[in-house]
């Protein structure tokens, strides 16, 4: 008799771990996503990257605004176990108890550093080495429970949310598709997390996506690679919100202002920083617009001028 998982998951990443427990030969009776939400400016109704997949594969969707709205569906499947990779919902104790072998959650950080929603973007924000997955079991309290398995990945000096994304979800693929056979027993070796060594990764604000260039440009480089491609950092400039989708750290200094324009070129538009620092802006977006090399903006109409400064 084959062992019963349900899988409870939301975006992209967590479809590379459905993914392994299908390549697995794993019995997925059910899939627990998050309800269809709203999406851009059309407000378009948009399912889930894991309901998309699983009805590709014809697994059962379940979609409640609440687990425990659905325990006595989840009791009445008789799951051995329960796997969750960024679901997106705090999961009752109540509902931590309906299988067999208890509840097993990947996630994408080397825990106790960033427990919470956005591990990912905060290992970048941070200028984190090192970040991994973290394979462990599930308890009331948010990412606290022991932990099974770790392996980590070195971020590198240019990584941005989306390369470290990539690389992590396929990470989670090769340990749920080799481990998760073991999972099926009371025997599983777990160690407690040290509590002393706790950092929380609090989900993006608005405020966490806007620039301050009274910062250095070391944190100025990590906030726009830690917030692309999603959901991109921005600056004000006369009124307007500008994204910026990619910009390097230079070399130069000046004693202009943090946020001024020091220069514009077919290779970039040059802002200070708040350490004397120069960091060359590449890719921009003005509102309204595709995004542009600034090497193609400067030969058009634009509305940035040297010695004009972006506001923070």
């Amino acid at each position: 008799m084959s062992q019963r998982v349900i899988f409870f998951g939301t975006p992209a990443i967590a479809v590379s771990c459905l993914q392994a427990l299908i390549d697995a030969n794993i019995d997925v009776v059910a899939v627990v996503t998050k309800p269809d939400k709203p999406i851009g400016r059309k407000k378009q109704i948009t399912e889930s990257d894991v309901k998309i997949f699983a009805k590709q594969h014809k697994i059962l969707v379940l979609q409640p605004n609440k687990v425990n709205e659905i325990v006595d569906v989840l009791i009445k499947m008789s799951p051995d176990l329960f796997i969750v990779c960024a679901f997106g919902q705090l999961i009752s104790e109540r509902v931590l108890k309906v299988p067999k072998f208890g509840c097993v959650n990947i996630h994408t950080s080397l825990l106790p550093r960033w427990r919470g929603g956005a591990p990912i973007h905060h290992a970048v924000l941070h200028g984190d080495k090192y970040t991994g997955i973290s394979l462990m079991y599930m308890i009331k309290e948010l990412d606290a429970g022991n932990i099974i398995y770790q392996k980590q990945v070195e971020i590198q000096p240019t990584e941005t949310y989306r390369t470290l994304h990539d690389k992590l979800a396929k990470l989670a693929y090769g340990i749920l598709h080799n481990k998760i056979n073991s999972l099926f027993s009371k025997n599983v070796l777990s160690v407690p997390q040290d509590s002393n060594k706790v950092t929380i990764a609090q989900n993006i604000t608005r405020a966490d996506e806007k620039i301050n260039w009274n910062k250095t440009v070391k944190q100025v480089d990590a906030q726009i690679r830690g917030l692309y491609d999603k959901p991109i950092a921005y600056t004000i400039y006369d009124d307007l919100w500008i994204k910026i989708h990619q910009a390097v750290p230079t070399t130069e200094s000046s004693l202009s202002t943090p946020g001024s324009i020091i220069r514009i070129d077919d290779q970039g538009l040059y802002v200070v920083c708040g350490d004397q620092k120069v960091l060359k802006v590449i890719y921009l977006q003005i509102p309204g617009k595709k995004v542009i090399h600034v090497k193609d903006l400067i030969h058009g109409r634009h509305c940035f001028k040297i010695g004009k400064s972006f506001t923070y």
